[in-house]
């Protein structure tokens, strides 16, 4: 397996924070250097080879230092996980235990916009089920694809992961809404697996050994 290197990142743009990992021979030479975008906005920064290893600024030459980044006490990745159900929301946490991607659980639509309307929130990525609307609650009124729809209202630019407990078909996959909505992926909860294809979906998407 090719050694990568990790480097803290918090976007200047959208103040997302993040973690790349860094194959070594993609900066193999001293003064290589890769431009890189940001996974939430089009923020643009550069990745350069120093002397006492890779350094970032953005494209202005604004330095970025190793300094900076650990000020910042990044902690991971921020993830928004919205499920009514609570069971899958602590599965879900429970497989991501291993890995910097930090999961916030929001039980309705309702909520999940509060937390990703909230500054303090830096998410990377919704995870979402499409059933969300819970007849016995009168405070939840927005169903997935509503809620979808909402953030995609905000111009946020989040990029979202599906779940479901119906079986996923290509008739709905293939569906031009969800490229509309920004979905990236589908995960069928039915699946036993279910978790640890999420777990390997978010990985990919951020790009995390």
């Amino acid at each position: 397996m090719a050694r990568k290197d990790a480097v803290e990142i918090k976007c200047r743009g959208c103040a997302a924070e993040f973690r790349l990992w860094i194959p070594t021979e993609l900066l193999a030479d001293e003064g290589s250097r890769e431009e890189l975008g940001c996974i939430k906005c089009d923020a643009r920064f550069i990745l350069k080879k120093g002397f006492d290893g890779i350094e970032v600024t953005n494209p202005e030459g604004d330095s970025i230092t190793a300094e900076e980044s650990e000020a910042t006490d990044i902690k991971g990745v921020h993830v928004l996980f919205v499920d009514s159900d609570k069971l899958a929301a602590a599965i879900a946490e429970s497989t991501l235990g291993d890995t910097p991607i930090k999961l916030h659980s929001a039980a309705s639509a309702e909520l999940a916009l509060e937390q990703i309307g909230n500054e303090a929130n830096n998410f990377a990525i919704v995870v979402s089920d499409l059933h969300l609307k819970e007849s016995g609650d009168p405070e939840s009124k927005l169903d997935g694809e509503d809620f979808l729809r909402e953030i995609t209202k905000r111009d946020l630019g989040l990029p979202v992961i599906v779940t479901t407990g119906k079986d996923i078909v290509d008739d709905i996959i293939s569906d031009s809404k969800w490229f509309d909505l920004n979905v990236k992926g589908f995960i069928q909860k039915g699946n036993p697996f279910w978790a640890e294809e999420l777990k390997v979906k978010l990985k990919e998407m951020l790009e995390l050994d």
